[in-house]
């Protein structure tokens, strides 16, 4: 069964059951409510006739007292029988007036009457009984005909509640059931692909189907994020191993074509342009090995202390040649006094090399690389990589540290190769590795700063990477 019927059978039902329940239960008060006041009107009628007679005997007046029991059958149909009967037995008062004078030899009683009787006193003394018969059946009838009046009553608000009750139950499956098929739609729609789901605002509502809306709504972005992330990299790896490949493979075919006696002249340029395809090839693949280690946390560190300026010259060297020929200049920075820090020198100069090749990337011809490294703290050293590049925008600074990440605006605007996305995502892990944290302060069109922190070099440190090590 779908979900809009049962939900609507389950209310419904519920609401049936309720009714049922409420109106047995005020039936039942209701009936009783009626016998009691059914007996409160009787013994109203005898607490009435007991005022009249002590009204007589004090004023020693019978006629009032035999005239008002006679009416007293008039008054009520009810009543079968009334009287007042003194102590010694005689009657004094009687719904049949020849019966007054007499000794009562019997009282009305038996399953078809109910008699009520009180005693009479003047002050303390007891002066007689007032007593008064009324009809069983009749009463049994004016009860019958009361509640059937509360039947119908009853019935009439039931009806009426069941009517309102459907169209609760059907509103109230409708409010539940249409969102879940709205939400079952668009996950369907997820499932194919459509990574901007219509939910006809149900992410607006403020209750659970709206948390849950929102999420699938958070879901099917991130999801739509993780494709377009695939993508990008099947792009970048398509890229990364076609684009060296089909270069080495040409040089290959020309080198196989001339097979001269001896080398021609063209052949150590070739050997070079080879041997740089290759280099991206190996660090392609590296950078996909460090990946898969740093997932598995199989990165062993070799902590020692190390001299940052010098690492940071080391690696700027490595860049020389780059740098002349992309007419970019650079400065180097050291604050007085820079300590050394603990750390995996190789690994430091990985994400090093990571820093100055994005900036370089990314910084147009005439622009300025500036390296500097400083004290922070007594505890940490700050390294800084700022260019005079596009810059980054915002959206883009807080995921540009996940994998396969890049800044697809700068991506298109650059030559050469794209990279992977998979740089700075190997560095921040490295730097943690560390106890550092690295960053990032850009703003489009006026360059950008990459930063990270590395703890400084102390006795601690030293006996703790002696014991590693």
């Amino acid at each position: 069964m779908r979900l809009f019927p049962k939900l609507a059978l389950t209310v419904l039902s519920l609401l049936i059951l309720t009714c049922a329940l409420l109106a047995g239960c005020f039936y039942w008060s209701e009936q009783r409510q009626i016998r009691l006041e059914i007996g409160q009107q009787e013994q109203g009628i005898l607490d009435n006739l007991v005022h009249i007679a002590q009204e007589s005997f004090l004023s020693n007046d019978d006629l009032l007292l035999v005239k008002y029991v006679g009416w007293l059958r008039n008054w009520n149909s009810d009543i079968v029988s009334a009287s007042i009967v003194e102590t010694h037995g005689e009657i004094r008062a009687h719904s049949e007036p020849d019966r007054i004078g007499k000794k009562m030899t019997d009282k009305p009683g038996g399953s078809d009457v109910l008699l009520f009787s009180q005693p009479v006193y003047l002050g303390h003394k007891w002066l007689g009984t007032a007593s008064i018969a009324f009809s069983a059946q009749a009463i049994e009838k004016l009860i019958k005909n009361r509640l059937h009046h509360l039947k119908l009553r009853i019935c009439l608000a039931c009806s009426l509640c069941g009517i309102l009750g459907v169209a609760a139950a059907f509103l109230f499956a409708m409010t539940l059931a249409r969102p879940v098929n709205h939400l079952s739609t668009a996950m369907r729609n997820i499932a194919s692909g459509e990574w901007s789901p219509n939910l006809h605002s149900i992410d607006m509502r403020k209750d659970e189907i709206g948390a849950l809306a929102a999420s699938l709504k958070a879901m099917a972005a991130r999801l739509g994020e993780l494709d377009r992330m695939k993508e990008d990299f099947v792009s970048a790896v398509t890229h990364e191993l076609r684009s060296p490949l089909g270069a080495i493979e040409s040089y290959l075919r020309l080198m196989r074509e001339e097979k001269p006696a001896h080398p021609p002249d063209e052949w150590p340029l070739y050997l070079e342009r080879m041997e740089f395809n290759t280099q991206r090839l190996t660090r392609f693949v590296n950078d996909l090995l460090d990946v898969a280690a740093l997932e598995r946390g199989k990165i062993q560190m070799k902590r020692r202390p190390v001299d940052l300026a010098v690492l940071i010259k080391e690696v700027m060297q490595l860049f020389d040649a780059k740098l002349r020929e992309c007419s970019l200049a650079v400065s180097l920075e050291f604050g007085s006094g820079l300590p050394e820090v603990s750390a995996d020198g190789d690994k430091i100069r990985q994400v090093l090399i990571n820093f100055v090749s994005n900036a370089i990337k990314f910084t147009p011809s005439g622009g300025r690389i500036t390296v500097s490294a400083k004290q922070e703290s007594d505890k940490a050293v700050i390294v800084r990589v700022a260019d005079t590049g596009l810059g980054i925008s915002p959206s883009d600074q807080e995921k540009l540290f996940n994998k396969f990440e890049q800044v697809r605006e700068a991506r298109l605007q650059i030559k050469g190769p794209k990279g992977t996305g998979l740089g700075l995502a190997i560095s921040r892990a490295l730097v943690e590795m560390h106890g550092g944290h690295v960053g990032v302060s850009s703003e489009p069109g006026k360059g950008s700063i990459f930063y990270f922190t590395l703890p400084v070099e102390n006795a601690e440190s030293r006996v703790h990477s002696l014991l590693i090590n």
